[in-house]
């Protein structure tokens, strides 16, 4: 089996709740900067000592007082069992979000169920001065679950997961510590399934992902847009934006071709690798001017191990013959 040189490894499993906007309250802020304001912390270190052996500590929680959306609207009431009232409890969130950097330490893989939480983290570090960047290594539990557990790309639920697991559900969902300590649990037997899976041999290994792959850097947001000059056809406008020079957003580097284009539904898609900052998927999409004319717009970015999974199933999908593949695609546009 192919050694991984993980160990040891600590994960921090956190879980979040926001409270959002009321739509008919005038907001002191724009929702487009900040979409919801995180009103609880939890988390719970998961600390990976072997391939069967694992620490998760007690979980951290914090609660925070909101200072922009103070009114507890009525839809995440619902969801997280909170009331106006409850909001005028907590800690100011600059002084939560240095408690719970201090508790993570220093050399760690933040993890999430989703990558939403990312975002407002983000947003929430902005709005208050903060940098913006965080951890520079984040793994999305729920792709990974649903690797290891079903062999899918199906996006499941966290109560799903516990009940696939039967972990014992001793409290309510929607509480971000208890859904920490969920997750987390969720997450080590998902690491004893992967190193299982992966321990069945050499076949095996060449076709499930590394661990590595599910574990990206959130802060890697650059991305690169290009357009095609404007066109007649759909296939001109296609194959001269796909003359388009791959570089790193970043450092400009020559990438490496992991996919190269192939046609998915009304798109092309393609996967490459930066020696340096990692996966970058590529998208063009063909659009229509008010003239009825054509041409291709591309956007190459960052994505994580989820998002690059999807990109090898579309292509894998071309070679089984489901779909056209980029190449045939370019010999009718050589016709042109």
């Amino acid at each position: 089996m192919m050694t991984e040189n993980l160990f040891p490894m600590t994960f921090v499993v956190f879980d979040m709740e926001w409270n959002q906007p009321i739509p008919y309250i005038p907001s002191p802020i724009d929702p487009k900067i900040l979409p919801g304001e995180i009103i609880d912390i939890g988390a719970v270190k998961v600390t990976m000592l072997s391939e069967n052996e694992y620490q998760l500590s007690r979980p951290f929680s914090v609660t925070i007082r909101p200072v922009y959306y103070r009114i507890m609207n009525k839809q995440v009431s619902k969801v997280i069992n909170k009331s106006t009232d409850d909001l005028k409890c907590g800690m100011p969130f600059p002084d939560a979000i240095r408690n719970f950097m201090e508790w993570c330490g220093e050399d760690y893989v933040l993890c999430a169920w989703g990558d939403s939480d990312i975002s407002i983290l983000r947003s929430n570090l902005k709005i208050h001065g903060f940098s913006p960047e965080i951890n520079d290594r984040f793994l999305d539990i729920q792709p990974l679950f649903g690797r290891v557990a079903e062999n899918t790309s199906q996006q499941r639920s966290v109560a799903y997961a516990v009940d696939f697991y039967r972990i014992p559900q001793t409290d309510d969902f929607h509480s971000a510590e208890r859904d920490a300590w969920y997750e987390a649990r969720i997450l080590k037997e998902s690491l004893i399934d992967y190193f299982a899976i992966r321990a069945k041999g050499t076949e095996t290994e060449q076709t499930f992902p590394n661990l590595r792959t599910y574990i990206s850097n959130p802060n890697l947001t650059t991305q690169k847009k290009w357009k095609s000059e404007v066109f007649s056809s759909e296939k001109a406008a296609s194959a001269k934006a796909l003359e388009e020079k791959m570089l790193c957003p970043i450092c400009e580097s020559d990438l490496f071709e992991e996919i190269s284009w192939f046609s998915s539904g009304h798109s092309f898609l393609s996967l490459w690798q930066c020696p340096t900052h990692g996966a970058l998927s590529g998208r063009i999409r063909i659009k229509r001017t008010p003239k009825q004319e054509f041409y291709g717009a591309g956007q190459l970015r960052f994505v994580n191990g989820n998002a690059a999974r999807y990109v090898r199933e579309k292509w894998q999908e071309k070679k089984e013959g489901k779909e056209e593949i980029a190449s045939e695609y370019d010999k009718e546009c050589d016709k042109l």
